[in-house]
């Protein structure tokens, strides 16, 4: 299989569901995304079979690799101004066009399409544009950012939080959609396996040791005083992790330290940042492109976006992904919240 058959099917089954619909119809099921999910995904499937693939294929595909580049799977024209903030996504052709194709991808690879509820009030998909004003948010989605993995204060999926087991696990993928991006401002991957064949044994040694302090990312901090009342914070954890078939990894340059600052521990984790930084590949996500990345396997970042906003400035969707199989229903948020809302 290679990402030009992935992609090929995928956008089989979008057109088909963009030309089939209504845009009543579609907002009403963009409103069941676990149900309008599974559908597409049975289409894709339906699509691997006549190129001569099957989803199983198509999981390890996916599954075993740091990410992958998915170009043209969906129509972006009639996208509207570029947003001016996280959310709300605007209901146009192209914008549903565009998440349609990323539900079609989760569920191929039997993952649910989720969020937390301490970012971004929750929602599925998330607008990243550059935004007006002074603020710290406003300011930084105007940066470059530099490498890590998304959701790292949670736990790897299939572990529990050590102070609250109604801690859901971080995504497994951060999907990646592209409606607009006129200066090709890239999207960097920092494939996990390629940093650390340039670390010393004892660098990597040091990883795996529960020796480091990972506070949460800016965009849940709110979220995490509200709903838990203070920030979440969790301590003696590793950076590296040893699980079947491999090593994952769990990392922030900003908040991620050793709980005992200075020697080893900290030469390590600064080694592995300047690693990253060298072995980074530059991927341009154009309009109609979806970008898959393993929230294990690779750590991401991006490069300098600008000053530009709304208009026809530039535009990206993201939405998570999470292998829910064997997802504990403490892990939900409930409490009127929509089922793919996880806790906090």
């Amino acid at each position: 299989m290679t990402e030009t058959d992935l992609a090929t099917a995928v956008r089989a089954a979008v057109d088909h569901w963009m030309q089939t619909t209504e845009l009543d119809q579609r907002k009403a099921e963009m409103a069941n995304p676990a149900t309008l999910s599974a559908m597409l995904g049975a289409a894709v499937q339906c699509n691997l079979v006549l190129g001569g693939h099957t989803s199983a294929v198509a999981r390890g595909f996916v599954g075993q690799a740091p990410y992958r580049h998915l170009q043209q799977v969906f129509d972006a024209a009639d996208l509207g101004d570029t947003p001016l903030g996280f959310f709300p996504v605007p209901d146009t052709a192209g914008t549903m066009a565009a998440r349609a194709a990323v539900l079609a991808v989760h569920g191929v690879l039997n993952l649910e399409t989720v969020s937390y509820a301490t970012e971004n009030d929750g929602n599925q998909f998330v607008n990243l544009v550059a935004m007006p004003g002074d603020g710290a948010f406003a300011e930084k989605s105007k940066k470059g950012m530099r490498g890590h993995t998304d959701g790292v204060s949670f736990p790897l999926n299939g572990e529990d939080d050590a102070k609250d087991v109604r801690i859901a696990p971080s995504p497994d993928l951060v999907t990646l959609v592209g409606l607009r991006n006129p200066k090709n401002v890239p999207t960097k991957l920092m494939p996990l396996a390629d940093a650390l064949a340039t670390l010393p044994l004892g660098d990597v040694d040091e990883l795996k040791k529960p020796q480091y302090s990972i506070r949460s990312q800016k965009t849940f901090v709110q979220g995490m005083k509200r709903i838990l009342g203070k920030e979440l914070v969790v301590v003696d954890e590793p950076i590296l992790k040893d699980v079947a078939g491999g090593t994952y990894v769990r990392y922030s340059h900003s908040t991620v330290v050793p709980s005992e600052p200075g020697g080893l521990a900290e030469q390590a984790s600064n080694n592995l940042e300047a690693a990253c930084n060298q072995i980074a590949v530059p991927v341009v996500v154009q309009a109609g492109d979806i970008l898959i990345i393993n929230n294990r396997l690779s750590l991401h970042g991006r490069g300098e976006v600008g000053e530009d906003v709304g208009g026809q400035s530039r535009w990206l969707l993201r939405a998570y992904a999470l292998d829910t199989s064997n997802l504990a229903v403490h892990k939900r948020h409930l409490g009127g919240s929509p089922p793919h809302v996880l806790f906090p």
